[in-house]
């Protein structure tokens, strides 16, 4: 008879003197700190499943929802037997097939008949099991004589096809699925969802995790939501997907509001950098003074017209450029001329 049991489920994700920017954390809520630290308060690693219970009777379907780095993924695993909690209680009861990567244990060196062998014996079914089910895989998998050669010589598409016949082909008392499969063309894949209808039909539990709410209504009853690693929520599955799709609507408003600021902020930042630099250019540029023909330039900085007399500002005002004359009448509002003038009038008394 199949069961689950978790109680207290704790995992926890060494960083091992990684950053946090290295090790891709994300956190869903800021409010919750997701973070390990040590006695000196650094990061050391991440909380990715804290305090999880459920339970799973036999001929339950169980849709996990829960939003990127919610903890789906690892409840899996743990649940597929890869992860070892760090605290708490996991009991799974009956032979379980899990779905998370249906290409993990595939050996690209060996034949396609020795991956359906290897990857039977791993699943815990016996030679004999293995045999009876060779046929239908083979059958299945339409690959033919390629069974013969190393899977290295495989296309990605027919490495597919053999992976799901491997993974259909036994009947599980739980199964651990990580989204819904299917494989190859179009023939093909109508073809692998109708064996992926019966091969869940077959399973004592389901746990499946999907961002599809018509396939966990459909193929599930009860739903576990899962928020950044706690339980957040837990009953029929149409009320949790409702509620989930609201608070998910209301995050991703705070979201967009936070993106503005930032994309605001880091554009007024820019700009005051840019003029910034053009402040210190144009303290570093040095000052053009203009020296035309016929421009008179004082020492307070202003420039004389020669032909009206007028001044200005020798950095605002435009010089006027006077062509140089063979004899030129002295100006009599010139002071030095009419120095000169009451000298040769002295002179000549």
């Amino acid at each position: 008879m199949s069961h689950i049991r978790v109680e207290g489920l704790c995992v926890n994700y060494p960083l091992y003197g990684r950053s946090r920017a290295a090790a891709g954390i994300h956190e869903v809520d800021s409010d919750i700190d997701r973070m390990v630290r040590d006695k000196k308060g650094r990061v050391v690693g991440v909380r990715a499943l804290q305090g999880v219970t459920f339970e799973a009777a036999a001929g339950e379907r169980i849709a996990l929802l829960g939003e990127n780095g919610s903890g789906k993924t690892t409840l899996l695993q743990v649940l597929a037997g890869i992860y070892s909690p760090d605290s708490g209680v996991v009991e799974v009861e009956g032979r379980t097939t899990a779905l998370v990567n249906i290409n993990l244990g595939m050996n690209a060196e060996a034949t396609g008949h020795r991956n359906i062998t290897l990857r039977g014996l791993a699943s815990g079914r016996t030679r004999a099991e293995i045999e009876d089910k060779r046929a239908e895989i083979a059958a299945f998998s339409e690959l033919g004589d390629f069974l013969n050669l190393p899977v290295e010589t495989y296309s990605a598409g027919m490495r597919m096809r053999l992976s799901f016949a491997i993974a259909t082909a036994f009947e599980p008392d739980v199964l651990i699925l990580d989204e819904w499969l299917s494989a190859g063309d179009s023939a093909f894949r109508k073809k692998a969802t109708e064996r992926m209808r019966n091969f869940v039909d077959k399973a004592g539990i389901l746990v499946l995790a999907s961002h599809s709410p018509s396939l966990l209504i459909d193929t599930c009853q009860r739903a576990l939501w899962l928020d950044a690693g706690h339980v957040r929520a837990e009953g029929d599955v149409k009320e949790i997907l409702q509620a989930y799709g609201e608070e998910m609507e209301r995050r991703q408003v705070g979201r967009d509001e936070r993106a503005q600021v930032q994309i605001a902020a880091a554009v007024d930042a820019r700009e005051a950098k840019r003029l910034k630099a053009e402040a210190r250019a144009n303290r570093r540029r040095p000052a053009k003074a203009d020296t035309g023909p016929g421009v008179k330039t004082g020492s307070a900085g202003t420039v004389s017209d020669p032909v009206s007399g007028a001044g200005g500002d020798a950095n605002t005002r435009p010089s006027a450029h006077v062509p140089a004359r063979a004899c030129a009448e002295p100006d009599p509002d010139n002071p030095i001329t009419r120095l000169v003038g009451r000298m040769a009038r002295m002179i000549g008394r």
